[in-house]
């Protein structure tokens, strides 16, 4: 896995729905490394909606 998670270990499906000021923090529980980068999530369901609908790119751009 990548050193380090991406937007500072905040969820990323959240990042991707409202930006990194409202995200909640993430846990090593629930990560995924895609594309070299390792990202947190609150729990499974998220990061299952993060896989499936492809946020990545849209939790980069809201993150800045």
């Amino acid at each position: 896995m990548a050193e380090e998670a991406e937007f500072g270990g905040k969820c990323a499906f959240a990042v991707a729905l409202g930006g990194p000021e409202k995200a909640p923090a993430g846990k090593a529980k629930y990560s995924l490394e895609q594309d070299g980068k390792t990202y947190y999530f609150s729990g499974a369901v998220p990061k299952m909606l993060f896989k499936t609908f492809g946020l990545a790119h849209r939790a980069e751009k809201k993150a800045g």
